[in-house]
């Protein structure tokens, strides 16, 4: 039995984690646009109605399979600010990034993101696909659980800032769910974009961004934003038991869940019961292995040390089974990860993916980091700007230490994973516990042959990084397993929020998760 039904169409279908969005870009769909086109509906939809998740001022990355099986990445995260560095938060007395405030934003790559990928692949007018959001964002919209939730918890943090207050709480009020919310600015803002998506790095939605954060404290130039590019490259692969497993590359975290894949292809899974405490100690001491790599390698590719080449040739993968094999038969708990970034939080984040007609798949994922990024929200355009600079290590000879310009290790990443002639795109809320957490529902579905809606909704475990706690779904078994303390948390919980489309033959398939708001739709 499954909790949410998958929606299964002969045509097209969307998987979001709101049923608005994926409502629009099933319209988009059925007008006659590709995936792409549907994803860029989508994605500006997403940021007006789930905000706290992802907006114009977070960032947003892609998968994108064309037909053929080509498979291109869309990088839409941006670097530190030129004038943001390791000596500048030393000299005000930071021994870490904080968490949020002006000084944790980088530049947003949310609108460039998507526009590069609509300019390579789209067909769809670009100013069409952006009036839903519009529509949505000048005429209001009922408040999602997730969101009114999310406002009421962060209402003291939001409304300390002026732009936060005056965007999410006009009438001093936390909106309820089922509350009609209107965001004028952002309707605005987009309204600048469809005519010209530089407006947002160029004109005046960046000039505002710009003065409203250097009036906090922060340090973005005009500059900072107009010399800002989203990139087009590879995506980097593995293979798992006759999968093909593609994931995006640094500066994301995406090796990390290859790398627990590939020690875990060492393991016969499929021998441990997928609720047993014997599989939750395989994939801890995969974890452990595979975020030590990610935390002493991976950061911006320009300033990495080792290739990825290297990182992912069978001779470094070898050296991580004997270590997965040591720390397995170890009874020592591993506290200190070899310069682990310090906070393990989650995060959140929105993922939702697409598959077409015509053969296109997409997995698009955008975020701020926190729920609502820094705190800081630009009051004309009611902008929120994301913390995803609060990543950066402030040790000098930490590979992911701040520096101007510079990319941090970003957590978001999403999968597209080929198995014969089935090809599913899969991606989920998660922060830092996002490549486990791919791994449990990879793991799912091609060990313990869950199909995908049942490989989602199995109960999940998070380990928090670099300390003895796990977080466990109700279902699991854990006890006799040293060295952690397991946190037992209602089923469902909030431990990510998956998504995932399909295509196999003629048939097309969407999933999504009961964790969350949203709802597969397609076309019949």
């Amino acid at each position: 039995m499954v909790y949410v039904s998958p929606f299964y169409s002969l045509k097209a279908v969307v998987a979001s984690e709101h049923p608005i969005a994926s409502a629009v870009g099933a319209s988009v769909l059925r007008g006659g646009g590709s995936a792409v086109d549907a994803a860029a509906a989508t994605a500006f939809v997403l940021s007006v109605v789930l905000p706290h998740l992802g907006g114009l001022g977070g960032d947003f990355f892609a998968l994108v399979r064309d037909p053929d099986g080509n498979i291109s990445f869309i990088n839409g995260s941006g670097p530190a600010p030129k004038h943001l560095s390791r000596d500048l938060m030393v000299e005000l007395g930071y021994s870490f990034m904080p968490e949020h405030g002006p000084l944790t934003i980088s530049i947003p790559g949310f609108v460039d993101g998507i526009y590069t990928l609509w300019r390579k692949f789209g067909s769809v007018e670009w100013s069409e696909l952006l009036e839903p959001a519009i529509r949505l964002a000048r005429e209001g919209f009922p408040t999602s659980e997730s969101l009114s939730d999310t406002l009421l918890t962060l209402r003291d943090q939001l409304s300390s800032d002026y732009g936060s207050r005056m965007t999410y709480y006009p009438m001093g009020e936390s909106p309820k769910v089922g509350d009609i919310l209107r965001f004028k600015g952002i309707a605005r803002a987009i309204e600048l974009i469809k005519e010209d998506p530089r407006s947002f790095y160029e004109g005046d939605v960046a000039k505002k961004i710009v003065s409203y954060v250097k009036s906090l404290g922060g340090v973005i130039e005009l500059s900072d934003l107009k010399d800002y590019r989203a990139e087009i490259s590879d995506p980097i692969r593995a293979s798992y038991r006759g999968c093909v497993i593609y994931e995006m590359p640094p500066n994301t975290q995406g090796i990390t869940t290859l790398h627990i894949l590939k020690i875990l292809e060492d393991v016969s899974l499929h021998k441990l019961c997928s609720l047993s405490s014997r599989r939750l100690a395989t994939f801890l001491a995969a974890a452990k292995v595979a975020y030590k790599v990610r935390d002493v390698y991976v950061t911006d590719p320009r300033y990495m040390k080792v290739s990825t080449d290297q990182l992912l040739s069978d001779s470094f993968i070898d050296e991580l089974r004997v270590r997965f094999r040591e720390v397995l038969t170890s009874r020592k708990s591993e506290k200190d990860g070899g310069g682990a970034l310090g906070r393990s939080g989650g995060g959140d984040t929105t993922f939702f993916a697409i598959a077409d007609g015509e053969g296109w798949l997409v997995a698009g994922i955008q975020s701020l980091f926190y729920p609502f990024g820094s705190y800081v929200t630009e009051p004309t355009y009611g902008i929120t700007l994301n913390s995803r600079a609060s990543s950066f290590s402030l040790s000098k000879d930490h590979i992911n230490c701040l520096e101007p310009g510079k990319k941090t290790m970003h957590t978001l990443s999403a999968m597209i994973i080929e198995r014969g002639n089935d090809v599913l795109a899969l991606g989920l809320s998660g922060g830092h516990f996002r490549p486990l957490l791919h791994a449990e529902i990879l793991t799912n579905m091609v060990d313990y042959f869950m199909r995908p809606q049942e490989a989602i909704e199995h109960p999940r475990f998070v380990w928090h990084l670099w300390s003895d706690l796990v977080d466990v779904e109700e279902g699991y078994i854990f006890e006799g397993i040293e060295g952690y303390i397991f946190r037992k948390v209602r089923y469902p919980s909030r431990l990510g929020v998956a998504a995932a489309a399909g295509i196999r033959g003629k048939l097309r398939a969407g999933f999504t998760d009961m964790r969350g708001d949203g709802l597969p739709i397609g076309l019949v």
